[in-house]
Parts: structure tokens; sequence; C-alpha cells
């Protein structure tokens, strides 16, 4: 997938200048980022899923203080799929997007290394197909996760996370990889 082709040379171009300044846990307090991962869907309404598709996520946040932010992002789980036996084949195929609103409480670990602990609302649209049946529905259901950032310069970071996000009463986990860029002054009374 053109993707996940990408993704590491995006990733590479980050890093290559280590010559600048060392880097630090950045303290600026906007971000931007992008990330890609693999969902992992168990049962959907009881029928055996056990499938996993790519995953991509969007972000933009605020830190308000050093160790908490807001973050607001796109998220699409991808697409999974699985044929159910009974009494003729039947093909079963289902996909998430939606946008998510969280709050991020994050520690230091060392100079460049922080732990995150994530939590929100995850606004969701699902589209269900099997045979010639199609059912699309949206809703809101929770999300959750905890991850690892570490700062490969002052303004970029890359980012490792597992998440949950809660669809239709359906848990999707998801393991991400991710780069983030932040930028703006930082306020000494953060």
């Amino acid at each position: 997938m053109y993707t996940i082709r990408v993704f590491p040379v995006v990733l590479l171009l980050s890093v290559l200048d280590f010559t600048a300044a060392p880097a630090v846990a950045s303290s600026l307090p906007f971000h931007v980022g992008a990330s890609v991962g693999r969902t992992e869907i168990g049962d959907i309404d009881g029928f055996p899923i056990h499938d996993s598709a790519t995953a991509f996520r969007l972000a933009t946040g605020y830190r308000i203080i050093d160790w908490f932010g807001v973050d607001a992002a796109y998220v699409r789980l991808g697409s999974v799929q699985t044929t159910v036996e009974s009494p003729a084949p039947l093909r079963l195929e289902a996909s998430a997007d939606g946008f998510e609103v969280i709050a991020v409480a994050r520690a230091l670990l060392t100079e460049k290394l922080a732990v995150a602990a994530q939590g929100g609302i995850f606004w969701w649209n699902s589209e269900a197909r099997a045979a010639d049946l199609t059912s699309n529905t949206s809703g809101n259901d929770m999300t959750w996760g905890a991850g690892l950032e570490y700062a490969v310069r002052p303004a970029i970071s890359i980012t490792a996370r597992w998440t949950r996000h809660v669809v239709d009463d359906v848990d999707a986990d998801t393991i991400w990889l991710g780069v983030m860029m932040h930028f703006g002054d930082v306020d000494s009374d953060r």
C-alpha cells in the first residue's frame, strides 16, 4: 500500500540531521502528526472476524502545561473481512473511520523519552457489507491508549502507541508508529 511505502522515507528524512542541537522532549506547545498502524478486530455481532487492517491517523494538538494536553485527530481504522460458513459461504466486510478528541497526560522518563496515556471520545462512521446488503451506522464511543514519544530533534518526535477505539460495542485495537512535529513559542508560565 502507498502509505506503507512512503512512511519509512518520511521517518528517515526526519531523523537524518543529528548534528543539530541535542534533542530534548519538546516543550513547544503545538504539534501536528501522522501515524500509520495495524488495527486488530475480534468479533463483530458474534461473527468471528479476527482480521487486521492498515490504519492511519492525522492529528493536531496543544500542550496546555508540560504534562497535559489535548489532541484532535482524524482516524481511519481500515477495513477487515472474513468468510462465514453458515450454511453457504458468506463474505463479511467492515470498515470504520472518524474523529477523536482526547486528553493526553505525559511524563518524561529521560531527556528524550516520554510516556503518555490518553483518553477521550471517538465520533465514528462504520460500514458493514454482507452479500448484497450494506449497513452504514455512526455514533460516538470511548477511546483510550498509551504510548511513548522519543525526541530525535527538539521539534521532531517519533511516537509508538497502542489505542483502543470502541465502535458500536466492537473493540478495535491498533498499534501505531508516527512522527510528530512541534512548534510555537514556549511560555515560561506553562
